[in-house]
């Protein structure tokens, strides 16, 4: 056989086109035309490459002798698999399951966020950006899992009428598929080119470029090469999918560790619909802490025995845990933020000469502990006054006959209102001036004044006070 012929009968042996072989070497395939017909022959550095990419020596492809043998030296490993439909059908769930879980991880992570911004009653644009991203990672999903299914149907019938031989050579190796018996493709792998490989109970899957490399462990040798790749490179390798109570339990503690905060927040929404506090109720985060350290004692121990991944259980472990803590301190580092005498209300009813129905909750925040950011003014304490139904029907029929309350500010007083409220997001309001003891007027005189706001919402029977100073001019 002649040189061209050698390059020839090497090339289709792997598999490669006269441009794939030509993309490889950085040459034209006209150029690698010219080789084949003899009309040219391989540069030195061009046979030194053709010599790795073939699998041969520079003797084997310069030497006037035919080919009598295999391209390679007899393999360390031979393999030959087919695949039964069974088989494939839980490849194919092997394929989609990183896709899936992740979806799944995303859905219950965003019905969480939807269930805590419904209690808390979040602004619709908030819920809706939360609905409006469900919606697309849902719609992107399944049409990554459609196109993928119609694939991998394409192939599948090809796949079952096939045999596929593995042959492993010193970091390479080498497979042919044959149909009926007869060989009809072959490819060429180097062991440094696979990119990913999933480590499950029946099989090795390799990725390299677009292929899937399916080995079955029953056929292996204990000391195969796979098993050695699977040792020596635990970046490339994904257990995730070995079905066994250690990654079914990591990976639940992981999900929940995640989960905990979200699932702390909708505790306190929960608590605060019942009792009217927030800050105070943040000790539940501390309730949720054993999650993300279990999440850390279950990864340690994996760690230690070097059977799973553990890096992600300790990881999320360590950050959940230290995010609850921080928050679940808030309940103890802000003791003093709020009060709950009932010392405004009867300033209220002595001052300005109003009954007040008995109320549920009262959250009185001092504003003068610390630094201030309203547009004018200075703001000294506000009191939210919550009321049970009963209480604020009967009280919104006592505000409708009694002046004092006005339900539109006129606008020439809106400026001695308080820096602090919506006057939108109430139905009524009182303006009194402590000072000169007038309701809903201005005063007289240009000067600093401390003011009294009453504020009532008829929808959340919800009455806000808000005492406050500032500079009037006429």
């Amino acid at each position: 056989m002649t040189v061209g012929e050698k390059i020839q009968f090497y090339r289709k042996k792997i598999g490669l086109s006269q441009e794939d072989l030509g993309k490889k070497l950085l040459v034209s395939r006209q150029t690698v035309s010219l080789w084949e017909i003899d009309k040219t022959l391989p540069t030195v550095d061009n046979l030194i490459r053709l010599k790795e990419i073939f699998g041969v020596s520079i003797d084997d492809i310069l030497t006037d002798s035919d080919i009598t043998e295999a391209p390679f030296d007899v393999p360390k490993e031979k393999y030959q698999f087919d695949y039964s439909a069974s088989e494939l059908k839980d490849i194919f769930k092997i394929s989609v399951y990183p896709v899936c879980k992740r979806a799944l991880l995303f859905a219950i992570c965003t019905a969480a966020a939807f269930i805590f911004f419904i209690m808390t009653s979040a602004p619709d644009a908030i819920i809706g950006i939360i609905v409006g991203l469900f919606l697309s990672v849902a719609i992107y999903n399944a049409k990554w899992y459609l196109t993928f299914n119609k694939a991998w149907k394409k192939n599948e019938d090809r796949i079952l009428e096939c045999q596929y031989t593995f042959k492993l050579y010193d970091g390479f190796l080498f497979i042919q598929i044959s149909k009926n018996n007869e060989a009809i493709k072959w490819h060429k792998i180097y062991f440094d080119d696979l990119e990913l490989l999933h480590n499950t109970n029946k099989y090795f899957i390799f990725k390299s470029a677009n292929q899937s490399l399916i080995i079955k462990k029953e056929n292996l040798n204990k000391e195969s090469v796979f098993y050695s790749y699977y040792k020596w490179n635990p970046n490339k390798v994904d257990e995730s999918l070995i079905k066994n109570k250690w990654s079914a339990i990591s990976t639940v503690l992981i999900i929940f560790s995640i989960l905990s905060i979200p699932g702390a927040l909708i505790g306190i929404a929960i608590l605060s619909g019942i009792n009217n506090l927030f800050t105070e109720n943040m000790w539940i985060f501390f309730l949720f802490t054993p999650i993300p350290i279990a999440s850390i004692v279950i990864g340690s121990y994996l760690k230690s025995k070097g059977i799973y991944k553990y890096q992600k259980n300790i990881v999320v472990g360590i950050i959940m845990t230290a995010l609850l803590c921080i928050y679940g301190s808030f309940s103890f580092i802000f003791p003093d933020i709020y009060s709950h005498s009932d010392e405004p209300i009867l300033q209220i009813e002595k001052n300005i000469g109003i009954d007040i129905p008995s109320h549920s909750r009262i959250n009185t925040q001092d504003w003068t502990k610390g630094t201030q950011s309203v547009s004018r003014g200075y703001i000294f304490y506000t009191s939210d006054v919550y009321f049970e139904s009963d209480a604020a029907d009967k009280f919104e029929e006592q505000i409708k006959n009694d002046g004092k309350w006005i339900s539109d500010v006129p606008t020439e007083i809106v400026g001695i209102t308080s820096p602090f409220a919506d006057l939108q997001s109430y139905d009524y309001i009182i303006i009194y001036n402590t000072v000169t003891q007038d309701i809903n007027k201005l005063p007289k005189e240009n000067g600093t004044y401390r003011f009294v706001n009453v504020l009532y919402d008829c929808v959340s029977n919800k009455m806000k006070i808000v005492e406050y100073e500032i500079e009037y001019v006429k």
